[in-house]
Formats: C-alpha cells, structure tokens, sequence
C-alpha cells in the first residue's frame, strides 16, 4: 500500500516511527507482564522528548504553535488515544498514540499507536453524507411515530488516514479500521468525539478478504469484484459514517435498565447502528451514488456480515453477535437464501431493502421503550445461549455458515508488514 509522504514532513515522519517503535517496547513490556509505573514514564518521557524536535521541521507560526500545544498535552500522561498533527500547508501527518480500552470484563488497557498522511480526497464524499444525516435521522424517527427528535447537536469529527505504520495493540491480528478518541478531554473519554479512519488499510482489507468471501459465496457478486481501490473505499466510507452517526440516533432507554459495559446490550447498539447505515443509504440511492448501485451496497454488506461472522467469538465481540443476529433475521424474513445445490448465499435485492425498512424501526424502538426482557428475548432468540463445545458457535448454527467459517482458503485474518520508505 503506497503511502505518498509529503518530502516537507520527511523528518517529522522519521520522529513519529521512533515515537511507534518506542510504543511497541512499551507494549511488548506489557505484554510479558514487565511493565512498570517507573517504566512506562521513562518510556512515555522518551517518546514526547523526542517528538519535541518535530517543530523545527514546521515553517508556519500555527502549524508550529499547533504542534507544540499536542506534545505538550502529550507530556501530561497517558489517557484514551491522543492525536499529534504536523502540517505543511496543506498536507498533514497525524500520529495517533496512547492506550485503548480493554475487552469486556478487563480492567487492564493496552498501549497503541498509528501514524499516516491525511488523505482529503473522501472529505468532500463525507461532508455531503453529514448534509444529509440529520434530515434522514430525523425522517427515520418520525417514522417510528416519534415526534420528538434525540439526536446530538453534532456528531463525531472524521478523518481519513493512509497509515504508514501500526504500533502496539493495534498491531494484533484484529486491527481496527478505524479508532475513536475524545480529543484529549479526561472527562469525556466515552463521547467519541473524535474519529479517524485508516482508509488504506480498510481498502485493502476488503480486497484480500471480503471481496474473496462475496465472489466464492455469494450469487452475482460480481459488481463487487469490478470496484477498483478507490470506489471500494467510498462504499465502505459511507456505510461507516452512517453505522457511526447511528449510535446517536434515537432515545436510549436500554441503557437504563441494562448496563452500557453488558453483553446484549452492546451487540444490540451495534445492530441498530448497522441497520441504520442501510436504511440511509437505500435513500441516499440516487442522491449521494448511483440508484442501479444499491444493489452493490446490499452484497458488499452481506459480504461483510459473512466476514464478520468468521472473525469467530460470537459471543465475546459485539460486532461479530451483530454480524450473526442480522444474519439470522434476515435468512428468516427470507431477504437471505442458502442456496444449498450451489453451496452459495442469495440475496434477495427488493426484500432486503424492505428488511432493512422495518428492522430499523424495530430497533430504534426496541431501545426507546427500554424493555430489558424483549431486548434479550431478541438477542437469544437463536439458541444464543448454548454455544457448542467443539467450535465455540452458538448453538442451532446454521449449516451453511459453519460451512463458510471453516473455510481457510479466504484469509480469517489479515495481517499489514510495513516496508518504510521516508524522505
């Protein structure tokens, strides 16, 4: 993945890799269990003593005054994910570094780091997207006979980055296409007021495994596999920027009968988010990408969840438990066939769009009425609760998904090795 590194911030470039390569000492510490308060200052010392020098690299008085303001807040200690910019006019490097929360059920967080080059080219795409997002919020809400709207008055920041290289947790094998941060505040580290998206890396992970998944299982997925880089790496933008701004649209009672750090309930938020990305992009149809395109959003979102669903840990990653109960739901409601005779997936174009017009609704208000019961109800309306001492799958798997799980020629995981190249 070719990453054009702005000659102007060649050195800037070079303190942020030893700034990662520090983080990864720091996270290998961690990691074998010989982390120390004493230690991670000294390390944490080293790295915003060196990133100090990137000023002098700066010729504009506030990209200067910017720089040094970020180390400096840096300097404080380590807290959520912080992001240091360097500018050049226009061109921009951003190093995105501090610790992310751990999984569910542990207390310990994890050193992590990322350092690209702004990519603007999908900032138009976006800002015509969030144009859009509050009248489609608003239109949804209405039409699950709410007269009284509960969005946000904006929603997060998001930006693109070509990463260049990955450091510490964001090094495992389920690297994130996209990390939240809140900007530095301590008291609103939950808010994700900050988002940025690692575009390359989201691009070629849909080329090597989701494209692979669709073309071998999925009837007429061959739209998909004639999107060039770029065009898939629109499709996915929009998508996530609609599952993102999800999370803030409609009332949420849920969270006051069941705690927001809960199984169920996490699985449910990203399912609701999921569908909502659907349901804006079935009116985006025409508006925002071409109408005959809809159908190419629909695969590429089955694709996904088949994707997700392989990930494995149903019930230990909200994401894939969400990948899994849309599954379900949808080969229900009949918008997905197992084609047994062809060992393939059909989608049923018009009936899915219909699913997505009325799981969304279902959702939204499964959240405003806050019934904890119903919530679970829906949640293990599948067997959720037994999963299967071979294979860890919930119990009641379907045939043609364990079929698909097992598959090892498509990649179940993806792995970046970054050769560097600066100046």
């Amino acid at each position: 993945m070719p990453v054009v590194m702005p000659e102007a911030l060649s050195g800037v470039a070079e303190l942020y890799t030893e700034a990662l390569r520090v983080l990864g000492e720091m996270y290998e510490a961690q990691r074998t269990g010989n982390m120390t308060l004493s230690l991670e200052k000294s390390k944490w010392q080293e790295i915003t003593g060196g990133l100090v020098q990137g000023e002098a690299w700066l010729l504009d008085d506030g990209a200067k005054g910017t720089y040094r303001a970020g180390v400096q807040e840096l300097a404080k200690g380590i807290y959520d994910l912080y992001p240091l910019c360097a500018r050049d006019g226009r061109d921009e490097l951003e190093l995105v570094l501090g610790k992310v929360f751990a999984p569910v059920g542990q207390e310990e967080t994890s050193y992590a780091g990322a350092a690209g080059v702004a990519n603007w080219s999908y900032g138009p795409m976006i800002a015509e997207y969030d144009g859009h997002a509050r009248k489609l919020a608003e239109g949804l809400l209405a039409s699950c006979g709410y007269k009284v709207f509960s969005l946000p008055k904006s929603f997060p920041e998001m930006r693109c980055l070509d990463v260049f290289l990955l450091s510490g947790a964001l090094d495992l094998a389920h690297k994130p296409i996209c990390v939240f941060y809140s900007g530095g505040s301590k008291e609103n580290v939950s808010s994700l007021s900050h988002m940025t998206v690692f575009v390359n890396l989201y691009a070629a992970r849909w080329k090597a495994m989701t494209e692979r998944l669709a073309a071998k299982y999925i009837t007429g997925a061959g739209a998909l596999e004639s999107l060039t880089e770029d065009e898939a790496a629109r499709l996915l933008l929009l998508w996530l920027r609609g599952h993102d701004i999800g999370h803030f649209v409609g009332a949420d009672r849920l969270s006051k009968s069941m705690s927001e750090q809960d199984r169920d309930y996490m699985i449910l938020h990203e399912l609701k988010s999921d569908m909502i990305a659907l349901f804006n992009l079935k009116r985006l149809a025409g508006v925002i990408f071409p109408e005959e395109n809809l159908k190419t959003v629909y695969l590429a979102a089955v694709a996904e969840m088949l994707r997700y669903i392989r990930r494995g840990g149903c019930v230990q990653h909200p994401d894939t438990g969400s990948a899994y109960l849309a599954y379900r739901h949808m080969r229900d409601t009949g918008a997905i066939r197992p084609e047994p005779w062809e060992g393939k997936f059909l989608v049923d174009v018009e009936r899915f769009g219909q699913v997505v017009e009325e799981f969304t609704v279902s959702l939204v208000q499964l959240f405003a009425e806050g019934n904890s019961t119903k919530a679970r109800g829906f949640v293990n309306s599948w067997g959720w609760l037994g999963v299967e001492e071979d294979d860890g799958l919930p119990r009641g798997c379907p045939e043609e998904l364990r079929r698909t799980i097992a598959d090892d020629s498509i990649p179940h995981y993806l792995d970046y090795d970054f050769k560097q190249r600066i100046g």
